[in-house]
This record gives structure tokens, C-alpha cells and sequence, in this order.
């Protein structure tokens, strides 16, 4: 903070602490104890405190002249906000030639992202616009990757071939696809650029996800195996083959991530794991997360379920363990609060946040993704939506709707049907209904499943099935039926 200070202070850059929940008092014993040299404010009912984040500490705001919003994130990031306030100060770049920013005539969506939902947005769009409209993919991988398989590769059941598809097998729909980095959003002109050149569009949709940031987390390269990527999986699974004892952890790093349900499934299938191999008795299991129960945006009676299996296979649950760091030399995570444990295999959930270009585009929201308007998936700018891990959707409870591929899935044919009824100049009652599931994979050929409606009020209304193996089937059911059907 203090070198991003030294840097533009002299444009008029001020730093302040927000001290939440905290008095006067407090605050300046704060400031003293940690020599603090910017003001601390006491924000004593928290009414800052919630206007400008999602709830979650520490937090991170800059806010421009006007009192604007214009970069938010859940850690301190100095190359992110670096680029942030440098885009803040600079001067408007001269006006490209009109020839360059021409529409394109024949009408154009273009798509962002080829996850689920961006792959569903564009085949309904495909199956609904007009022929002469065109559907664009842009996506800097050339595949789609099945992310709930990760799971089953990490315990040997499953080959990244057998859950990757080309995602240029779009062409045969009638889609276009272009395999390149997404690198602006020019909103006022309708213009993405990307790492091929720039493409005109009449509706875009964002659907680029929460992008990885294990980086942010010093030590843990070294240190943890990254669950929600094809390699982490992979080396997951050799050192399970690998182990003979000792203390295997689940480590979730901050808030939000992605599948909310993945780091138990993880917990579950390693118990599984060691115990088909023979050595359960010489290894421990913990699962450390900032939650307060698993699954916090479900009913507390779901949470208390899976805390309660959690219990039942002698898996040791921490919940509100605020991560503070790891120590490689000692192979320790450590909480804020200085509790600490050693662990020989550790299974990580790095830090999620919006993708570089959306953070560096007027869509971020003080989320630190894109606010996203909850029936039509619209955001605050004409024609431009945003579906699936890179956007906040608030429930009538004000919490966030959480991150998961069936949501993006049915927010993707919502959007499909909207930018069709607004082609065929048609007011559009499709709405997304707030209905949602996902199965709990437990290990031994046995599964559960947890369903319902997250709009009703005051809370979520959602029942958790009991395990059993129809459920597990029906999972990998699931699994070729999407591979099948979409590409």
C-alpha cells in the first residue's frame, strides 16, 4: 500500500483504513499497535462497510473523484489497482477513424467465454436468432473442459481425454469460434478486442468466469495442489497414490469459490481413497474453510448434514478458519487467530476474482465481479449481460446467488431468449427462476443431492436427498449427457 501510495499521491491518491463494526477507541488502538501511518475510520454500524463490499474481510476499494466505485477486490492486489488508477488519470486516447468502429452489418453476439455457460448461450442463440445473424465464441483455450470430472480425476477415475471436447466443433453448429485472449471491452463503441483483432457486436455475453489466483497466495505453488485445474487434479491423484500416512488437508482460501460443494466432495473421495488403499488408519483428514457451515447459503439444516457426514468418516471440520498464510519449510496453513497445522498432501482452493479485462472494464461491481440483474441476467450497460462464475446475482436475502455451472447454465438460455425477443423487436418475459442443483459425491459409488428454489424469501428453500448409489449414477448420467448434447 504504501509503494502504490508513493506512486500517486501526487495526482491526489489518498489511502484510508475502514475500521467495520469498530469504535473510535478501537481504531486507534489499532493504528498503534501496527504503526499504521493512514487514517483509520471507525465505521461503528457498518454501514460502509456493507455499501462497499460483499461482506467479506479484508477488502479493497478505490473510488474515483466523483465517489464512484471504480476498482474492488476481496485481497490487496498492487498490479491490479495499480492499472486501475492509471486508467482513472489518464487522459481519453484521440478518436480511432469511424471506418475502424463500422457495426457489424449483419448483426452480431458475441459470446465470452466457452465454459457452461457460455457454450449453452451460444448454442441457443444459434438455435434461436435469425440465420443471417451471427454467433460468435471467443475463448483463449481451444477446449471445453467438464469441470465436475476434475473430481473423479483426482482419485484415477477419470482421463482428461474422456472430459475434454474442441471447442471448433462449434463450426459444424453454425457458430463461429475464435480461439484468442480477450483483452478490452470497449462499451461505448460495442467493440471487443482480443489478442486476433477487434470484433463489433450488437449483444454481448460475459461469461469468462472467476479466473484462478493462486499466485496471490505466497507459497502456495510449493505447498498445495490446485483442485479445480486438470494438472492440480493430476498431481492430487499421484501423490494419493504416493502416500502411506500422515495428514492429507483441504485448504479453502477465500471467499467466494466457485462449486460450492467441491472442496467436501474433494474431502470425501480422499477419505474414500485411502481407505480402498488400506491406510486410512494412518492418515488424517481437515478441512479448513472461512465458512461458518458448509454450503452457507443453503438452509442450516443441509449444512448441518454435511458436517454431520463430515463427522461421521473422521474427516476433522475447522470452519471460520481465516486463512492468514502457508509455510512451506514447515508444510503449515495458518489462520488469522495463529491456530496452525502441519499437513504432508494439500489439497488448495486458491483465491477466485473476476478476469484481468473485466477488472479493468467499467463492468467490475463493488462485488469485485459484474452485478448482474437477477431475473434477466441484464447489467447496467445497453445490450451487454453476464451469466455463470463472473457475475453477482443478489437472492432476496441480500446474500450472493453462489458460484456454479447449473446456474450458468439456465441463466445462458435466459439470455438466449432475451437477445432473441430483442432481434424480433418482441418484449421478452423470460426470466431466470433462481432454481438450481448439484450432487455431493461421496466416494464409494454413493452420492446425494441437494435441490430447490434459492429466490423464495426470507431464505432459500432446498432439501438434500439421501446418499445413495442411484444418485451417483445419475451423476455420470449427467456427465455424458453434456458432453454429448452441447459438443
Amino acid at each position: 500500500m504504501r509503494s502504490l501510495y508513493e506512486r500517486f499521491a501526487g495526482d491526489g491518491l489518498e489511502v484510508v483504513y475502514l475500521g467495520a463494526m469498530e469504535t473510535e477507541d478501537s481504531c486507534r488502538a489499532w493504528k498503534e499497535e501496527y504503526r499504521l501511518e493512514f487514517p483509520v475510520i471507525p465505521d461503528p454500524d457498518g454501514a460502509l462497510f456493507r455499501a462497499f463490499t460483499n461482506g467479506w474481510v479484508p477488502w479493497s476499494v478505490l473510488i474515483g473523484p466523483d465517489g464512484r466505485v471504480v476498482f474492488s477486490e476481496n485481497e490487496f492486489d498492487e498490479a491490479g489497482f495499480s492499472a486501475a488508477i492509471r486508467q482513472l488519470y489518464e487522459q481519453p486516447a484521440a478518436a480511432k477513424p469511424t471506418a475502424a468502429r463500422v457495426p457489424v452489418s449483419a448483426g452480431c453476439t458475441v459470446v465470452l467465454g466457452g465454459g457452461s455457460g457460455g457454450l449453452v448461450a451460444a448454442r441457443e442463440l444459434r438455435r434461436r436468432v435469425p440465420a443471417g445473424h451471427r454467433v460468435v465464441l471467443i475463448d483463449r483455450s481451444a477446449d471445453h473442459i467438464y469441470q465436475p470430472s476434475l473430481l473423479w480425476q483426482m482419485v484415477g477415475e477419470r482421463r482428461p481425454e474422456q472430459f475434454r471436447r474442441p471447442l471448433s466443433r462449434l463450426e459444424r453448429k453454425g457458430i463461429e469460434f475464435q480461439n484468442a485472449e480477450v483483452e478490452k471491452l470497449d462499451l461505448e463503441n460495442n467493440l471487443v478486442r482480443t489478442s486476433s483483432g477487434e470484433l463489433g457486436y450488437d449483444s454481448l455475453v460475459v461469461s469468462l468466469g472467476a479466473q484462478l489466483a493462486p499466485e496471490t497466495v505466497p507459497g502456495f505453488e510449493q505447498t498445495a495442489y490446485n483442485l479445480y485445474t486438470s494438472e492440480g487434479c493430476a498431481r492430487i491423484h499421484a501423490a494419493l497414490e504416493d502416500l502411506s500416512g500422515g495428514t492429507i488437508g483441504i485448504l479453502i482460501t477465500a471467499m467466494p469459490f466457485k462449486c460450492p460443494a467441491a472442496p467436501y466432495e474433494a474431502a470425501f473421495l480422499a477419505e474414500s481413497f485411502v481407505r480402498r488403499k488400506g491406510i486410512r488408519r494412518n492418515v488424517e483428514i481437515h478441512l479448513f474453510t472461512p465458512e461458518q457451515t458448509p454450503m452457507p447459503v443453503a438452509p442450516a439444516t443441509i449444512g448441518d448434514s454435511i458436517a454431520d457426514m463430515l463427522a461421521a468418516r473422521g474427516i476433522h471440520y475447522h470452519p471460520l478458519f481465516t486463512f492468514k498464510e502457508l509455510r512451506p519449510q514447515t508444510r503449515e496453513v495458518v489462520a488469522s487467530d495463529g491456530r496452525s497445522q502441519k499437513v504432508d498432501l494439500l489439497i488448495g482452493i486458491p483465491p477466485h476474482r473476476a478476469p484481468d479485462v473485466v477488472r479493468s472494464s467499467p463492468l467490475l461491481g463493488v462485488s469485485g465481479f459484474i452485478h448482474a440483474d437477477a431475473r434477466t441476467l441484464r447489467t447496467d450497460h445497453d445490450g451487454v449481460y453476464a451469466i455463470g462464475d463472473v457475475a453477482t446475482v443478489r437472492l432476496p436475502n441480500d446474500k450472493a446467488l453462489p458460484k456454479a455451472g447449473v446456474f450458468a447454465h439456465a441463466e445462458a438460455k435466459i439470455v438466449a431468449a432475451q437477445i432473441a425477443d430483442t432481434l424480433e423487436r418482441r418484449t421478452s418475459d423470460a426470466a431466470f427462476d433462481g432454481k438450481g442443483y448439484c450432487w455431493l459425491e461421496l466416494g464409494d459409488g454413493r452420492a446425494s443431492f441437494a435441490g430447490g428454489d434459492f429466490y423464495t424469501e426470507p431464505e432459500p428453500r432446498l432439501k438434500l436427498r439421501r446418499p445413495g448409489r442411484p444418485l451417483h449414477w445419475g451423476k455420470i448420467a449427467f456427465e455424458k449427457w453434456w458432453l454429448h448434447h452441447w459438443l
